[in-house]
């Protein structure tokens, strides 16, 4: 697991949503009181290999990238203010 500060990959589309729609929070946040651990939980259950911590009410949001891809990805979101956002990149056996 790797952790990055001011990054974001994708954009509004790109959220999935946990299983049974667990924590789930407007339209693709996740409840921002979940702790890290149960979002790992989440996202393994539904293969997603990014978790962001951010947006304007800080919640958590599950993605699925190549990972060959992804700094391609994080470069087309700089025209945004990440600053505040955190990404965790996830890598399943």
């Amino acid at each position: 697991m790797e952790k990055r500060h001011g990054v974001d990959v994708g954009y509004h589309e790109s959220s999935l949503e946990p299983l049974n729609g667990v924590g789930r929070v407007g339209k693709n946040g996740i409840d921002k009181t979940f702790s890290l651990e149960k979002i790992i939980q989440l996202a393994y259950e539904i293969k997603a290999n990014i978790i962001i911590k951010g947006g304007p009410n800080a919640k958590w949001y599950l993605k699925r990238i190549n990972l060959d891809t992804l700094e391609a990805g994080i470069e087309k979101q700089k025209w945004r203010d990440c600053s505040r956002a955190t990404m965790w990149i996830l890598k399943w056996d």
